[in-house]
């Protein structure tokens, strides 16, 4: 048998190293990057995990159109039959939605019937701490406002099992405080205490609220079309007739009355049978 010249017979081996060695490494980098991959990759999330998220955003869209008088959004309840987890989190992407847009619509309610400054929401797909610090902020505002027989700090802090947790029920604290706003907040006209009573009192002889007759005179303190043009010009854009106008706004107009010189000349009868004439 012949044999092979040594200069070349070391250059295939060497050759031959040099492949095994590079399908080595080419085989640990796979090694290594299925790992990372397989410590990287989330176990799914239990579907009933997936309903409840649904759930909860519902619940939260459903209170916010209750605080905004709105009507509710109707549901099958399909999600919570369903075991498609890619169904399950386009339901909560859709809940989430109608919950943001509930907030805000319950908001802009509150702010043009109680003229209350409320902070302003970060937008929907903001870092979870954001919307979270937001809810709190919200719901403390709205205490604020409406206490509903709680001491605000009764609800200044809340545990959870982690951050996702609190934010939900940070979400769930905001809505009800919302509903109790809505349902029985008043905001207080911006006059005196003393005329604030003297009207109160006219009003006592006068109408309710929302009183509309159809005699020409409207509200509480039965104003016709030229006196709310005069004294409530921007509430009559705003409302129309004032039996559509806050209390507040009703009083601040009589007020406005009262301070250019017209006094309590307006309600003759009403304001003498309260000794203010």
């Amino acid at each position: 048998m012949r044999s092979l010249p040594l200069r070349r017979l070391s250059w295939r081996s060497t050759a031959f190293a040099s492949v095994l060695a590079l399908a080595l490494a080419a085989a640990t980098l796979a090694v290594v990057s299925a790992a990372r991959a397989q410590e990287t990759v989330r176990p799914a999330e239990p579907v009933g995990a997936l309903r409840a998220l649904a759930d909860h955003y519902r619940r939260v869209a459903w209170e916010f159109e209750r605080a905004a008088h709105a009507h509710r959004t109707p549901t099958s309840f399909s999600y919570r039959r369903s075991s498609d987890r890619a169904y399950l989190r386009w339901t909560i992407d859709s809940w989430t939605r109608r919950a943001d847009g509930a907030r805000r619509l319950a908001l802009a309610s509150l702010h043009r019937r109680l003229a209350v400054h409320l902070p302003a929401p970060p937008g929907l797909r903001a870092p979870t701490a954001t919307r979270l610090a937001y809810s709190r902020r919200l719901t403390l505002s709205l205490r604020k406002i409406y206490p509903g027989g709680h001491a605000t700090r009764t609800v200044a802090s809340a545990r959870a099992a982690n951050t996702n947790a609190v934010l939900r029920l940070w979400q769930e604290r905001s809505a009800a405080a919302a509903i109790l706003v809505s349902q029985h907040a008043v905001r207080r006209a911006q006059i005196s205490d003393w005329l604030n009573g003297a009207f109160l009192c006219i009003h006592h002889y006068e109408g309710s609220w929302t009183a509309n007759t159809g005699n020409g005179y409207y509200g509480g303190l039965q104003m016709d079309r030229r006196f709310m043009q005069n004294y409530g010009r921007q509430f009559v854009g705003r409302w129309g007739t004032a039996d559509n106008w806050p209390v507040w706004a009703q009083l601040e107009t009589a007020a406005r009355a009262h301070n250019a010189g017209r006094g309590f000349n307006p309600w003759p009868n009403t304001a003498r049978a309260c000794g203010l004439l």
